[in-house]
């Protein structure tokens, strides 16, 4: 679908110096050092240490509290975040938020900041060289721009990126020498590094990757770049779900800012993390894999969605009325396999709506609980309530086990009535 060019806004000529002869700076200075001095393994890891920590202010501090409010952090912890986020030079706090929270609501149109359908160089950077669609306008932060913290470090942005960058280099230094070396590798060289993996995410994210939570933007799930990003890769499941304070919601997900987040709620320093309820989340993933599968089949001639929905329909009733007999008499074949798949279809609506039943009533117990008039039947309502936990999590396990084999059995299905050299 072609769209008309965007309109021509104003060059914003300090970012377009910035980013184009400080990187060329940066490697010239590190190339330099490095054939005449030499880089040695402690500025290396002086660099990881501080892509780390500045990478941190910007995933778990920018990204999902100030953003999202993923969670809660107090004072002291605001601070670290608002000078390590600086530190990464990537705008101060309520810009970078302001910008962040207008790609989420306008998601590939042209007020999204950095449009992923304009194009892998626009949404990387060259989005930043000229001024954005709703301008400074930080009317969607007024959150952000009632904490003293981040309005102070959005007024001194510059002279804080610059004097926390100089006291982390002073202090790598301090611990491993070479301060020179220092400064080019772990300083400038680093900022340029954490400034292109936070670009991928705007960029490499929506391009390439899978969309198991949902196709109605271009962002996309790509674990490979959680490697390299704090675990901002999973990127599909964060736009589907938007305030969970993990972009991983698995627990092998590859997600060192959800593990960091989680490790500071143990300590003290954060509260209330978010997590997007794990019905919704199955029901998110089972119904858009339903709408892929009804859209394979059609366009393969297998069935049409009507067609599907009746002999859903059909079996829904079956399972309900002759589960143990009708799966005792399966015929052998492709009948067979589309009469499993049907099975497995109609069993995980059931097991998801249990799930959601049962996590309601544990949210009315709550309050039955919180409106209770003595302790004993206080007592009793939390003693039903642990019960009612128990079966959330068996409710959950059987779910999760039933859209896995779901999901199986739609792939084998999807390629056994796929024609013979057609793209999977």
């Amino acid at each position: 679908m072609s769209r008309p060019p965007l309109p021509r806004r104003p060059i914003v000529w300090r970012n377009a110096l910035f980013l184009t002869v400080f990187p060329a700076v940066a490697v010239a200075a590190t190339i330099a050092y490095g054939l005449t001095v030499g880089i040695g393994w402690a500025e290396v890891i002086a660099a990881i240490v501080l892509w780390w920590l500045t990478g941190l202010g910007i995933t778990a501090g920018y990204h999902r509290l100030f953003s999202h409010c993923g969670y809660r952090a107090p004072a002291p912890l605001r601070f670290v975040y608002a000078a390590l986020g600086a530190a990464a030079c990537q705008n101060s706090a309520i810009a970078w938020s302001s910008d962040h929270r207008y790609h989420h609501s306008e998601t590939d149109t042209d007020g999204d900041p950095y449009d992923a359908t304009r194009g892998f160089w626009y949404s990387h950077m060259g989005w930043i060289f000229r001024e954005g669609p709703q301008g400074n306008d930080y009317t969607n932060v007024p959150d952000l721009r009632r904490d003293p913290i981040l309005v102070w470090q959005h007024e001194h942005y510059l002279a804080v990126a610059v004097v926390t960058n100089l006291v982390l280099g002073g202090l790598a230094a301090l611990i491993g020498g070479h301060l020179l070396g220092m400064l080019i590798v772990a300083v400038l060289l680093r900022i340029v590094v954490v400034q292109h993996l936070t670009f991928l995410i705007n960029s490499a994210a929506h391009v390439w990757g899978t969309q198991p939570w949902s196709k109605g933007t271009t962002s996309r799930d790509n674990w490979f770049l959680s490697l390299f990003t704090l675990g901002e890769g999973y990127h599909n499941y964060h736009h589907s779900f938007q305030a969970d304070y993990r972009n991983g919601p698995r627990w092998y997900n590859c997600d060192p800012t959800k593990w960091l987040i989680w490790c500071l709620s143990k300590v003290g320093l954060a509260s209330d993390l978010r997590r997007a309820p794990v019905d919704v989340v199955l029901s998110t993933r089972f119904e858009e894999s339903c709408r892929s599968l009804a859209a394979r089949l059609e366009g393969w001639g297998a069935h049409t969605a009507e067609e599907w929905s009746t002999l859903l329909e059909q079996k829904r009733e079956e399972l309900r009325c002759r589960r143990d007999q009708f799966l005792e008499g399966l015929r052998e074949g492709k009948t067979a396999m589309r009469d499993q798949l049907l099975a497995a279809q109609a069993k995980a609506e059931l097991r998801l709506a249990e799930l959601k039943a049962l996590r309601a009533a544990h949210r009315d117990g709550q309050r039955r609980a919180a409106d209770a008039k003595t302790t004993e039947l206080r007592r009793a309502i939390e003693r039903e309530l642990t019960h009612l936990r128990r079966a959330i999590r068996q409710a959950q396990r059987s779910a999760s086990a039933t859209l896995r084999g779901w999901e199986r059995l739609a792939r084998d299905y999807s390629a056994g009535v796929l024609p013979a050299g057609s793209p999977a």
